[in-house]
């Protein structure tokens, strides 16, 4: 088993968090849901307290937190089954099966006014498949050529957020986000494919363009392969929020999240062309263009039914098709010329169901259950054994205990039921199968 491990820390102002750790997707590239607490409930986190995890999830509601101050710690540590598989061939597994996604956030309210600091992991997708499957095999010699086929994406924001209790029913949030996008591609791609995105007319794929003196080399290849590790760049964002109380017992919140500004992810790397085992490297410097994270609009109600029964709902809008409509790739070969590749993506849009129930069973000890479903939003013609962000539904279970009148300690558990999509394209012809469990686990602690 492979273990992807914490690969960013973040100091800031004497606060150190980790911001950028190995994730993967539950709804596309986002989780299910962000804290223990919202985890519990399906992900729903519009319309009440989910914790410091309010400023990632709906900045308004930390304004609902009790007076004081609020440290939290906390991790989800996921295990992923992920398997690809093409006619006549032996499926692979992804070595990559478990994912650890910390959180760290510290939270201050005095009056009317929350505001502070948290450090958060946003989402991702990736697999490892090795050197020795199918996919590491020249399709047109049959010759396994010892190339890596992995993928990984980890985002990371660290969130500065301030709320205001404006009236007894009316909060108001907004936050200040600094992201961390970190990107590994590993990937062959055979000479009929990349001809295809070079050839107008035909372009099922993606559109290419290299230099003329590099462009003899590939057409000359039996494939290409991408050897793109760690491209990294920063970038900002923010989220504006409110909750409204209509009732005593009904909560409604809202809240948006803007589609990041991030610089282009960058790196030294290679592509290495030939004919199984036997190819040439070519160094030089990559980068992918414009690589974003969407937009993404959540409205949702809280509605305490008795004393001890707490119901939420959640419905979040994920903008993918403003930033997933392909991955656009510019090499630069230390020795002059360029390769330019847009791989398409076109993701569709997606709409997240979220419904959960809380219920105190004493004063210290709370139980939650809740379930999320999401239309997959990766097309069958573009699926990626890759990216195989293709999962759709979620049942969640959670508990929360007072340990005192400080200390607090949350957990949830997430199952991810498999869910496979074939792409029927001749020239990827793979299919891709995906389930998940996680444990999600947080310490607070208020003085």
């Amino acid at each position: 088993m492979k273990v992807s491990s914490i690969s960013s820390v973040l100091c800031v102002g004497g606060l150190t968090a980790f911001i950028a750790a190995p994730a993967h997707a539950t709804n596309g590239m986002a989780l299910s849901g962000y804290g223990a607490i919202a985890d519990g409930l399906g992900g729903a986190a519009q319309a009440y307290d989910s914790g410091n995890s309010s400023a990632i999830n709906n900045v308004a509601a930390l304004a609902l937190m009790q007076e004081g101050s609020r440290v939290e710690i906390g991790a989800n540590f996921m295990y992923i089954s992920a398997e690809t598989w093409a006619d006549g061939v032996s499926s692979v597994e992804s070595d990559a099966t478990l994912f650890v996604m910390p959180n760290l956030s510290y939270i201050v309210k005095r009056d009317k006014l929350s505001f502070g600091i948290g450090a958060f992991s946003q989402g991702g997708m990736g697999a490892d498949y090795g050197k020795k499957s199918f996919l590491s095999v020249d399709p047109n010699s049959g010759i396994p050529t010892g190339l890596r086929d992995e993928s990984n994406v980890m985002i990371g924001r660290l969130i500065f957020p301030v709320a205001f209790q404006a009236t007894d029913r009316l909060s108001i949030g907004a936050s200040v986000d600094v992201l961390y996008a970190l990107m590994t591609m590993k990937q062959a791609m055979p000479q009929q494919a990349l001809m295809d995105m070079m050839t107008p007319g035909q372009q099922t794929l993606g559109v290419a363009a290299a230099d003329p003196n590099t462009a003899a080399g590939l057409g000359a290849a039996n494939f290409a392969h991408f050897d793109f590790s760690e491209m990294d760049n920063w970038g900002f964002g923010g989220q504006l929020g409110l909750t409204f109380k209509a009732t005593d017992t009904l909560t409604f919140g809202a809240s948006y999240q803007f589609e990041t500004r991030m610089g282009d992810l960058e790196a030294d790397g290679s592509i290495q062309a030939g004919v199984g085992n036997q190819y040439q490297s070519i160094p030089g410097t990559v980068k992918i263009k414009d690589f974003q994270w969407p937009a993404t609009s959540k409205i949702g109600l809280a509605f305490q039914a008795t004393d001890a029964l707490l119901l939420v709902a959640d419905i979040k809008y994920y903008d993918w098709s403003g930033v997933m409509e392909s991955l656009k790739i510019r090499f630069k070969p230390d020795m002059g010329g360029y390769v330019n590749v847009d791989m398409y993506q076109k993701w569709d849009d997606q709409t997240v169901f979220s419904i959960g129930a809380e219920y105190k069973v004493n004063p210290a000890l709370r139980v939650r259950a809740g379930f999320n479903y999401a239309a997959n939003p990766v097309p069958q013609d573009y699926l990626q054994h890759l990216g195989e962000a293709i999962t759709e539904s979620h049942l969640t279970l959670g508990l929360g205990y007072d340990i005192d009148d400080h200390s607090q300690i949350n957990a949830a558990y997430v199952h991810t039921f498999e869910n496979s999509e074939t792409n029927d394209n001749p020239l990827v012809g793979v299919s891709s199968s995906l389930a998940q469990n996680a444990i999600n686990l947080s310490y607070s602690y208020r003085f």
